[in-house]
């Protein structure tokens, strides 16, 4: 009898951390949450001699509390970015305005990753831009 109470109390320690983990996540909030439209953007051929770019990077906040966004982190002389809402509520949407100067990025493949910092569950946020300079 020795096993089969064994057995039972086996099961009992694998099936309950079930139950509360389906609890906890029901009860508990998410938290915000953000969902951008891309998060690859491809500007194509640039000119050294061209005009600056801009884009218009959209998010929505997919949780159920409010996104605050904190910096969006560029690395580079070549790329600004601006956070056109600083605050956004569930289920609405923001705006990251992204510039990029060719005149001051490398000729060549141009590869730079914008880290966008927010209280988004699950950290600081990637967004990669890829373009050919001329």
């Amino acid at each position: 009898m020795k096993t089969f109470r064994d057995l039972i109390m086996l099961l009992a320690l694998c099936v309950a951390p079930m139950f509360a983990v389906a609890n906890e996540s029901e009860d508990s909030p998410r938290g915000a949450q953000i969902s951008f439209v891309n998060k690859v953007i491809d500007l194509g051929t640039l000119s050294r001699d061209g005009d600056k770019q801009v884009v218009n990077l959209m998010f929505t906040n997919m949780g159920d509390e409010p996104l605050l966004m904190h910096t969006v982190r560029t690395g580079c002389d070549c790329i600004k970015a601006k956070v056109e809402d600083h605050l956004v509520d569930p289920g609405q949407s923001g705006s990251i305005i992204i510039t990029v100067d060719p005149s001051k990025a490398p000729e060549g493949s141009f590869y730079r990753v914008l880290q966008v910092d927010s209280t988004a569950k699950g950290g600081v946020q990637h967004i990669t831009l890829t373009a050919e300079i001329e």
